[in-house]
């Protein structure tokens, strides 16, 4: 290990105590009435003993108790919040909050992942609602993968992967991989590499269970477009280091 890996902060170390005074201050100004210290004294407690993800929840579950207001109030104001924050990765605590208190109101709450998606990513989130109603979510994120937005795009890709890190596995999708091959059909030719990257990575992740699904669905994409050729040929790494003899066949490694 080097001396610059050995010297650099933790990941977790994105919340840290600056940052939290940050998000109080912000908040603050989007809302007068809100209470910073209360919101530092909650969200530091045993600060140095959180993990990231921790970290991360903390901050939504302090601003929701600070807050004690209704869901669509305080949404609005997390709303107003979003833009003035320093930090792409410290704002997935807003779908966060969006996971933990609006599960019970659908239409609103995914109307705030797709705003907060674009600050910072609302993939791990929205398996909360794919978990509770996966064809009620499903549908919409059929609509998300058409948006002119490339985040709200990703988003539709990302946000369904069975396998996503860091999050929990999605066992419907794992279990039939149909589900959502509408989203993906929508994005195999996708402009964005951000997008395409997202479209691979859950194809790759379809792989481990159904391996013959991907490749057969593969072998029907009009791979002499670029876009599609790029995606097939990442999606399938895996199974191209196992030597899988269709797979090298359809980036035309095959003998």
């Amino acid at each position: 290990m080097s001396s610059s890996q050995q010297n650099a902060p933790a990941l977790k170390e994105i919340f840290n105590q600056e940052r939290l005074e940050h998000i109080a201050e912000q908040m603050h100004a989007v809302y007068p009435d809100f209470q910073r210290q209360a919101f530092l004294q909650l969200a530091s407690q045993d600060l140095p003993q959180l993990s990231l993800m921790q970290r991360l929840a903390r901050v939504s579950d302090s601003l929701h108790q600070v807050l004690d207001l209704d869901y669509a109030t305080s949404l609005e104001l997390l709303r107003q919040l979003a833009p003035r924050l320093n930090s792409r990765f410290v704002c997935i605590f807003l779908p966060h909050y969006v996971a933990s208190y609006g599960l019970h109101d659908f239409e609103l709450s995914m109307a705030a992942l797709k705003y907060f998606t674009g600050f910072g990513s609302s993939e791990f989130a929205v398996r909360h609602f794919l978990r509770q109603d996966c064809q009620r979510t499903l549908a919409v994120l059929q609509e998300w993968a058409t948006d002119s937005d490339e985040h709200v795009r990703r988003l539709a890709s990302e946000g369904s992967r069975p396998r996503l890190p860091w999050s929990f596995r999605l066992e419907q999708l794992q279990a039939d991989p149909q589900l959502a091959a509408p989203i993906l059909e929508r994005l195999r030719n996708d402009p964005s590499l951000y997008v395409r990257k997202s479209v691979a990575n859950h194809l790759n992740d379809i792989t481990k269970e159904h391996p013959q699904w991907v490749l057969e669905r593969l072998e029907g994409w009009p791979l002499e477009q670029h876009h599609s050729a790029w995606i097939a040929r990442h999606a399938l790494r895996s199974l191209i280091k196992q030597g899988d003899r269709r797979a090298l066949a359809i980036i035309g490694a095959g003998a």
